[in-house]
């Protein structure tokens, strides 16, 4: 079984192949703004490379959030495109879920996993994340807060990925590992759990999956003086 993963959650755009077979392949760039003009070009990018064609795909798999407003519309709207066009099954993968399994993959001496995004206004996305006898659990649910809730659980045994070190830093008084969260978003990570999923009977219907938001998007203007 062969997957393709998208990641465009954060500045990172990324796309992934992954199989049964051993194979984990990406493709990145990071930088912001660049997904809707670079995401495809990725994707055919890493086909020709690992020269595999889309009909011998058996699945696309995408990032749904929480993250970037304009990155998860336009990592979904391809991923329902390529499927709707292709025919091929689609399967969502929480962003935090991947970047915690792309921390294990890397430092499996870890014990737990804290992932935390500034979501602007002072708000924090947050989740915590464990493995148990080889299997990534959540136990701390994906949601919105401050950055002190974000940080409850922080513990010396405790990694935190982040794109906000600094602010973490400043109020955090114990001595856990923090890592910049661009490292951790991967698309062949996004493949590698869409597979268990998919083996599973886990898919979605394009129609009605959304990007896993938790905030309002709000459009503000300025006033002229």
């Amino acid at each position: 079984m062969t997957v393709l993963g998208i990641e465009t959650s954060t500045a990172v755009c990324s796309v992934g192949l992954t199989n049964d077979s051993g194979l984990h392949a990406e493709r990145f760039l990071v930088e912001s703004h660049i997904h809707s003009e670079k995401l495809l070009t990725l994707v055919r990018g890493i086909c020709e490379d690992q020269k595999i064609t889309f009909s011998q795909i058996d699945g696309v798999a995408v990032s749904i959030g929480p993250g970037s407003f304009t990155g998860l519309r336009i990592g979904l709207s391809t991923a329902k495109g390529l499927c709707y066009a292709c025919g091929k099954p689609l399967i969502a993968v929480q962003a935090f879920e991947s970047v915690a399994e792309a921390v294990f993959v890397s430092y499996p001496q870890f014990v737990r996993v804290i992932v935390c995004v500034d979501a602007k206004q002072g708000d924090y996305y947050f989740g915590a994340y464990e493995k148990k006898n080889g299997t990534l659990c959540e136990f701390i649910p994906v949601q919105i807060g401050n950055l002190a809730a974000a940080l409850s659980a922080f513990t010396e045994e405790t990694m935190i990925v982040t794109d906000r070190i600094d602010e973490v830093k400043k109020i955090s008084d114990k001595s856990g590992v923090i890592e910049n969260i661009l490292s951790y978003c991967r698309g062949d990570i996004i493949a590698r759990i869409a597979i268990e999923k998919l083996k599973g009977g886990m898919k979605n219907a394009p129609e009605n999956l959304e990007p896993m938001y938790l905030k309002d998007f709000v459009i503000r203007t300025h006033v002229k003086a």
